[in-house]
């Protein structure tokens, strides 16, 4: 009887230490698959965290790339409107240097003129003064030789002062000249040394091109000029 009793027993015990086995097992398993799960989500939220930091990467190198577009953009209106007043103020000093030469040309002709009408009322007064000496010879009476040598001495006085005259004359044209060629001279100078300083042509800025990423476009494009 106590035999029996003792294969019930181990029966028994082997019975429970299969249940116990299979109880285990399945614990370990029902643990394996929370433990993948567990590493499931959080791969998940890995990836959704890099996402995240890619699209917010993505949206800051966006918004770097177009505050430098501004910042391009500016700089380009400053240099426009910098060269639009610098050729402004070129064509100005075009048209003061030309008023300038104008007006000494003006000035050189109006003394040459001066000096011509000068030259034809003493041509006019040396003839007058001519005539009137060789009046003077016929009415003083004289004869023969000596009349001869007193007329070709009035001849010759006024030929002095003709020629006293035409040199006065050539002088004041010769000074006329140089005068419009130093306001020439000088209105070239000022063209050149006002076109040595304009600025040169102000070229399209290269704007920073798009960033490349992941997520989304904000589609910020190209600043708008504002030339108010």
């Amino acid at each position: 009887m106590c035999v029996v009793l003792g294969a019930a027993a181990a029966a028994g015990l082997s019975t429970l230490g299969t249940i116990g086995g299979l109880a285990s097992s399945a614990f370990g398993i029902i643990q394996g698959q929370q433990q993948a799960a567990q590493q499931q989500q959080a791969a998940a939220m890995q990836a959704q965290q890099a996402e995240q930091n890619m699209n917010m990467q993505y949206a800051q190198a966006q918004n770097n790339a177009f505050r430098e577009r501004t910042a391009q953009v500016q700089k380009h209106i400053g240099e426009t409107r910098a060269q639009q007043a610098n050729h402004l103020a070129y064509y100005r000093q075009l048209t003061n240097n030309n008023e300038a030469a104008n007006k000494a040309y003006t000035q050189e002709q109006v003394k040459l003129n001066e000096a011509r009408t000068a030259a034809a009322f003493k041509a006019q007064a040396n003839y007058a003064k001519s005539i009137g000496a060789r009046g003077k010879i016929l009415a003083s009476g004289a004869t023969g030789q000596s009349i001869g040598l007193l007329a070709l001495d009035a001849e010759r006085q006024e030929g002095f002062a003709t020629a006293e005259q035409n040199a006065s004359l050539r002088s004041a044209e010769q000074a006329s000249s140089i005068g419009m060629d130093i306001a020439h001279t000088q209105a070239k100078s000022a063209h050149n040394t006002a076109y040595s300083n304009l600025m040169p042509t102000v070229q399209a800025p290269l704007l920073t091109p798009d960033p490349s990423g992941v997520g989304e476009n904000l589609n910020l494009g190209i600043p708008a000029y504002n030339w108010s």
